[in-house]
Order: structure tokens, then C-alpha cells, then sequence
């Protein structure tokens, strides 16, 4: 891994504050709603700032590690939103059908 100065050391501290800062917000979204997709989005946001933030403390604290657990993670993510989507996407047409 490359060197870890000081000040790319503070400067890495002062994203890892901004990305909770987005996260926050995101749950914020995700409880809110109003809608299903907002929640969704909201949720799919979280988790791609959490695989985020364990690369930033994977280089942080030197820990080459993190690395395949930020994929896995993702991976994950990407598995969850897609199940969902499948899900939401059902229950629209499924509403659509009795509408009619």
C-alpha cells in the first residue's frame, strides 16, 4: 500500500465524517418515504456509502482485508436491490391488474 501522509490521513478522517453525514441523511429518506422507491434508493445509497467507508478504513488502518469484505458487501447490496426491485416491481403490476 502507498504511504499514508498526515495530512491524506485527515483528509481521509474529514470524508469518512461526511459520508455519515450522507448516510444519516439517506436513513432519514429511507424512513420518511413517502414511497417504496424512495426507501429503495435510500437504501441502496447506504449501503454503496458503507462498502465506501470500509475501502477508506481498509487504507486507513492497513488492512488489505477490508477490501474483499467491502466486495462481498457489495455484492450483497447489489443481490438485495435486485430482489426488491423484483418484488416492487410485482406489487405495481399486481395493482395495476386489480385497478382495471
Amino acid at each position: 500500500m502507498a504511504e499514508c501522509t498526515p495530512v491524506l490521513r485527515a483528509l481521509l478522517a474529514v470524508l469518512l465524517c461526511v459520508l455519515t453525514l450522507v448516510m444519516l441523511t439517506c436513513l432519514v429518506r429511507a424512513v420518511r418515504g413517502p414511497r417504496y422507491t424512495d426507501r429503495l434508493t435510500a437504501l441502496n445509497l447506504i449501503c454503496t456509502v458503507v462498502v465506501l467507508m470500509v475501502c477508506i478504513l481498509s487504507y486507513l488502518l492497513e488492512a488489505s482485508y477490508l477490501v474483499d469484505v467491502a466486495i462481498l458487501y457489495g455484492l450483497l447490496n447489489l443481490l438485495a436491490v435486485a430482489v426488491l426491485s423484483r418484488i416492487s416491481v410485482g406489487r405495481h403490476r399486481e395493482r395495476r391488474r386489480r385497478g382495471r
